[in-house]
């Protein structure tokens, strides 16, 4: 028994190719085993190898009802992200990559919070709790959570309706519904978006950004007037701050300047300092962040106090709804943006932007999401891990405890610049321009949903977008072609419309009918075309339809279909439809039963038979022979077989 054991273990492919194949291994052996069973030493070996091979098919039973749930896969996932976050291989370079971060993220923050009428400290308050949340439970290792200019619209309507309360309400209940939505799985319909409307949905709240931004660089006295508002006014350009303007300027040309220089230098806090020195050096007064926390405040449930909830409802809703697609879209461009071989869980990011958002209401701050900007700056700057993202939050806490004092003279028209010029950064001329050269039709996806978010709201834009994504591909791809051909004689139906003439001996010489091949799908949008069969008297005594090419038939092709047959049926024609591919029964069975009934066929022939336009032809009955006749010949022929023998 000890041989034999030996020799299984030094055949260790083989061995594994018969536990593979544990129902087959002893009548197919391979490898040493079928040397086994030629040899005539399969007894000794068969019963321990047996046993095994049921302990192994037992384990792998088990295995498979013990399967993890995906629950648990993905907390296992997440906890071994955890681990990575503490490596000290990789601390010091995400500790780096989270101050660049916090770099952007820190003016980018006060400016939102300023530009939605709140206090300056929301936006850092927000930016450091949501990092921190979204940076542990994010389903993309990457991604960056804080305060978007995306958001800023919505935000600071709510805060005009509702006050911060209202805000504060809003950002939770937009927080539930994100968890609700990555529970039920929505994410994966984030990658069914097109990507036209993406684009649109930057640049509509590039031009937003634009739009409510210009009048409080200009530091009017109607801060809530837009752009276009303001430019209609007459005199505004007395009531200008032009220190302020100048300030925003150079915060603005820095940011634009010094990225070419070297794309390390914090671009933003150095324009953000040189605004703040010119603003303090002249000693004019400015509108400055003011005063700000040093500590993080206890999180509280907000007050209702004053603020109606129905209303407040479809802001929150459309809060979430924002949030989950900004960040939804950033996080699948994460994924192209670091070629990472398996994409991530945006179920899961959908939940951990609900957390964040929900920790970001109770301590009444700003609504958050993912952002791309961030997200992509922290990989630029060698983010390896979670950590990045949580010490980015870090980094901004620190800031906002020793830093206090700087923070509060920033002035409010650099801040602005900075939005201006991200404002700027998200029309994407040079992409547009392209797009114009490239296909028109897609820049019109693209403008269209970003005009309707600009001048409506953002919900109002992609669905403008999406609607016209979607004619734009039903034509592209339900181009209708119709081929036809009026026939008065059997000879002249042509091979090139799939139609043979009737080869019964009683076909008429003499027709009066119309023959169509119909090639692409019959649409709402390509219906009206086969309207030209009935253009005009004469009218052929029948129409007959080749479906045999048509992918689809929608219910307005069905109805012009019946209507068709009405047409004719009044003026005593026909209309036949000949060659109906099997996956178009279903969609023609109600016209079928009722009006078409009799008027389908699967060929041109069995269509003239079906109009009375030709007479079936005559059935030979076949000739009976006699019964002794038969039964004669059958007897010589078994009397010749019989001498034959």
């Amino acid at each position: 028994m000890a041989r034999n054991l030996t020799r299984v273990r030094a055949h260790g492919p083989s061995l594994r190719t018969a536990v593979c194949r544990s129902q087959q291994c002893w009548s197919e052996p391979t490898g040493a085993l079928r040397g086994w069973t030629d040899s005539g030493a399969r007894s000794p070996l068969r019963r321990p190898l047996a046993r095994h091979l049921k302990g192994v098919s037992s384990m792998r039973s088990t295995t498979a009802l013990s399967k993890p749930s995906f629950s648990t896969r993905r907390a296992g996932e997440l906890i071994h992200s955890w681990r990575e976050m503490v490596q000290p291989s990789s601390l010091p370079a995400d500790a780096a990559a989270g101050l660049s971060v916090a770099c952007v993220a820190l003016p980018l923050n006060v400016a939102l919070a300023t530009a939605a009428g709140l206090p300056a400290s929301v936006g850092l308050v927000s930016g450091v709790v949501a990092g921190v949340v979204g940076g542990l439970l994010s389903g993309s290792r990457f991604q960056v959570t804080g305060p978007e200019a995306a958001l800023l619209p919505l935000a600071a309507a709510i805060v005009a309706a509702h006050g911060a309360a209202g805000l504060a309400i809003a950002t939770v209940l937009a927080g539930a519904m994100q968890v609700a939505l990555g529970l039920m799985r929505a994410g994966r319909f984030a990658r069914l978006i097109p990507r036209p409307v993406v684009m649109g949905f930057t640049v509509g709240i590039g031009l937003l950004l634009l739009n409510t931004q210009l009048p409080r660089l200009f530091a009017v006295e109607d801060t809530h007037a837009d752009a276009v508002a303001l430019a209609l006014q007459h005199n505004w350009g007395e009531r200008v701050g032009w220190l302020g303007v100048a300030a925003g300027a150079l915060t603005a040309l820095a940011m634009v300047a010094l990225p070419k220089v070297h794309k390390r230098i914090p671009a933003v806090l150095v324009g953000l300092t040189i605004g703040t020195v010119l603003m303090v050096w002249l000693g004019a007064g400015y509108d400055a962040v003011g005063a700000l926390p040093r500590s993080l405040p206890m999180p509280t449930l907000p007050s209702f106090e004053g603020v109606h909830l129905a209303s407040l409802l479809p802001a929150a809703f459309g809060l979430a709804l924002l949030a989950s697609l900004g960040s939804l879209l950033a996080t699948s461009s994460l994924d192209t943006l670091t070629g990472a071989s398996t994409h991530s869980d945006l179920d899961q990011d959908l939940m951990a932007q609900g957390l964040a958002n929900i920790t970001a209401g109770l301590i009444g701050g700003f609504p958050v999401m993912g952002a791309i900007v961030r997200a992509s700056a922290s990989i630029q700057a060698g983010a390896r891990t979670r950590a990045a993202s949580v010490m980015h939050a870090l980094w901004l806490f620190v800031a906002m405890a020793l830093l206090a004092p700087l923070v509060a003279r920033i002035p409010i028209a650099a801040l602005t610049a900075i939005l201006l010029v991200v404002g700027v950064r998200l029309l994407n001329l040079e992409g547009l321009v392209a797009m114009w050269n490239q296909s028109k039709s897609t820049l019109s996806v693209v403008l269209v949903t970003a005009l309707g978010i600009a001048m409506f709201n953002v919900f109002v834009g992609i669905g403008a977008g999406l609607a016209l994504a979607s004619l734009l591909y039903v034509r592209r791809h339900g181009a209708l072609r119709l081929e036809v051909q009026r026939v008065t004689d059997a000879s002249q139906l042509q091979r090139g419309l799939h139609m043979q003439a009737p080869e019964a001996p009683n076909a008429p010489e003499a027709l009066d009918l119309m023959v169509a091949r119909v090639d692409g799908p019959i649409l709402f949008i390509n219906h009206l075309k086969l309207y030209d069969l009935v253009d005009g008297p004469p009218w052929a005594k029948l129409v007959v339809i080749d479906l045999s090419r048509v992918s689809l038939v929608d219910a307005a092709g069905v109805a012009t279909l019946q209507y068709l047959a009405e047409f004719l049926a009044v003026r005593s024609a026909h209309l036949a439809l000949v060659k109906v591919p099997p996956h178009l029964e279903a969609a023609l069975e109600p016209l079928s039963k009722h009006l078409l009934e009799g008027r389908m066929h699967g060929s041109l022939e069995g269509a003239l038979l079906g109009a009375g336009l030709m007479q079936p032809a005559p059935v030979e009955e076949p000739v009976a022979h006699p019964a002794h006749a038969y039964t004669a010949a059958h007897s010589s022929g078994l009397a010749l077989e019989g001498r034959g023998g």
